[in-house]
């Protein structure tokens, strides 16, 4: 059986990868780093979106200085920031 992680898209993630979520094959050794590379091979337009993004795994903000790796079952949410008032 093949092990997956999913990541959900919001804001204007959602509308540079032009879905609301994205499954992918887990395998191990997925960092934070590999993560980055895989989203932009597979949506481009994501390149300036994720230079100002957070992260949060299975509902948890990940610090950004920090590398972290995925495990299978995670959901990865990316979180640009907004504005409001």
């Amino acid at each position: 059986m093949t092990q997956k992680f999913t990541v959900l898209y919001f804001a204007s993630a959602k509308d540079a990868a032009k879905t609301d979520s994205d499954t992918f094959e887990w395998s191990a050794g997925i960092t934070s780093a590999v993560l980055t590379q895989q989203l932009l091979a597979r949506h481009p337009a994501l390149d300036h979106v994720l230079k100002t993004s957070m992260f949060a795994v299975n509902m948890e903000y990940m610090d950004q200085d920090q590398s972290w790796t995925v495990q299978p079952g995670d959901e990865i949410a990316i979180i640009p920031p907004v504005s409001g008032g």
